[in-house]
């Protein structure tokens, strides 16, 4: 009987709203301005979460459609989110990259363990790149590993607007 109790709240905990609670979805990362963010900051949006960095190559090719997206859907109550994930450069380097880049959405970045509890509640990071999909309500709407292009990314997106 205990373990089905277990379960269950394990469950609830694992498939509930993500934007509830200390952690996961609330634990504190950094914007490249130094100010904290917190996925919770977005409520009430559509929020494409996406883990990369710039080490990887399959990560740099999606950058061109995640703009491309933010720029169509910004007004519509939609958020691209990067996440700087297992990051080699120096924030000046990353500032440089994403100035390179054109990058029109928020990055951030935080330390292992914040990083760590955000993965956690979105099902976990375990390549790169990774995008999760976060609906208004903060709920795991979708998920993708591996590189998208800019037409799978809008079909995942657009039915949440």
């Amino acid at each position: 009987m205990i373990r089905r109790i277990l379960a269950i709240v394990g469950m609830v905990m694992l498939f509930g709203s993500a934007w509830a609670g200390e952690g996961g979805l609330d634990a504190p990362l950094e914007g490249m301005d130094g100010r904290p963010v917190r996925l919770t900051d977005f409520k009430g949006k559509v929020v494409l979460v996406n883990f990369w960095a710039t080490w990887c190559p399959p990560c740099l090719d999606e950058i061109p459609a995640l703009i491309k997206l933010q720029k169509k859907y910004g007004e519509k109550g939609f958020l691209v989110v990067g996440i700087d994930y297992l990051e080699r450069a120096d924030k000046e380097e990353l500032k440089k990259f994403l100035d390179a880049q054109g990058i029109n959405y928020p990055v951030v970045i935080g330390d292992p363990r914040a990083v760590q509890s955000l993965t956690k509640v979105l099902g976990g990071v375990y390549a790169l790149p990774v995008t999760k999909l976060l609906n208004r309500e903060g709920k795991l709407a979708g998920s993708h590993i591996g590189s998208m292009n800019y037409s799978q990314m809008e079909s995942l997106v657009e039915p949440l607007l």
